[in-house]
């Protein structure tokens, strides 16, 4: 079974660098509530922060996680697609996950409200292909993944447009 964790962290620009940005930038995973646990005939089990509710989707043949992040199953390992545009075109294979491996996507975007407004969302998947019976609270609480992305875009506008952020994405 692929068990997913997606942590959306939403903020402005007050909140972009000092300690804020640091707290923002050391979240990584977060504990999984059980009491909402239903694992009953689930081929995916995911937990997002944004509803507080864990949910088991029915296996599909390309499974959406978010508007950037795909997974499809090949054989017995799960491949993990990315797209850096926010539309369905030019996903990319980023990991391939075998069963008791751990990975993990990162990026961050930049969104504008309704009134012109800049907010700024880091997203955070986090991907373990185990079994059903590995399943608790700190299921994502490893010091590193076996296969990591990040997609870490330039989000300002003004001061070092030439700085390589490559080296330290985070």
């Amino acid at each position: 079974m692929l068990f997913m964790q997606v942590i959306t962290i939403k903020y402005d620009k007050r909140s972009r660098s000092g300690e804020n940005m640091r707290r923002i930038r050391a979240i990584r995973f977060l504990p999984i509530p059980m009491q909402n646990a239903d694992l009953t005939n689930g081929e995916y089990f995911l937990y997002d922060n944004r509803y507080q509710k864990a949910k088991v989707y029915p296996f599909t043949e390309r499974f959406r996680v978010t508007e950037r992040v795909f997974v499809t199953k090949v054989d017995e390992t799960y491949q993990v697609l990315y797209s850096d545009r926010p539309a369905d075109q030019h996903f990319k294979a980023v990991m391939m996950l075998h069963h008791n491996e751990y990975g993990r996507v990162v990026y961050h975007l930049r969104e504008t409200t309704f009134d012109g407004e800049w907010i700024y969302c880091r997203t955070i998947i986090n991907f373990f292909d185990t079994d059903e019976s590995k399943l608790r609270t700190k299921l994502f609480f490893r010091k590193e993944p076996d296969h990591f992305f990040a997609d870490m875009a330039y989000l300002r506008y003004c001061g070092d447009y030439g700085k390589d952020v490559s080296k330290n994405p985070f």
